[in-house]
């Protein structure tokens, strides 16, 4: 069974108070978090050296960065799966901040069987996070080994 899989193109980065702009964020896939004082043009490059989070869901997009919203931003750090998010978390006691200079871009995962798809986005995220620590490390990074 040859079955072809979609090829790994991310958003431009869009400020995380304007996410909701970005296309297809119902759909599962993988996110970056990066923060910028300026912010690059064109689509976003996995390798870009202010990338502190790299992220995946089996679920909407969209309802995995309000988890992280809540967990970074409104200080609802509950233990229920729907306001825990672990790199929020990390987001808020390392930064402490309002997010102003976060930035987010996404692969919203599409067009791919329903038996491929979590496998597609958990390899895609842990592909992007070996890539990205074998090039700058992972001290940046809010992701846990």
């Amino acid at each position: 069974m040859k079955t072809k899989l979609p090829e790994v193109v991310f958003s431009k980065w869009v400020q995380w108070k304007n996410r909701d702009v970005l296309p297809d964020i119902n759909c599962p896939g993988v996110y970056m978090l990066a923060k910028f004082r300026t912010v690059p043009n064109g689509t976003a490059d996995p390798l870009d050296k202010n990338i502190i989070y790299f992220g995946e869901t089996g679920r909407s997009l969209k309802t995995r960065w309000r988890q992280f919203d809540r967990a970074a931003f409104q200080q609802k750090l509950g233990y229920s799966y729907s306001g825990n998010h672990s790199g929020g978390k990390s987001y808020k006691k390392k930064y402490g901040d309002s997010g102003e200079d976060l930035y987010v871009s996404a692969f919203p995962v599409k067009d791919i069987s329903e038996k491929l798809e979590p496998w597609f986005i958990r390899f895609q995220e842990r592909k992007l996070l070996l890539d990205f620590v074998c090039k700058h490390g992972a001290s940046n990074l809010l992701n846990k080994e």
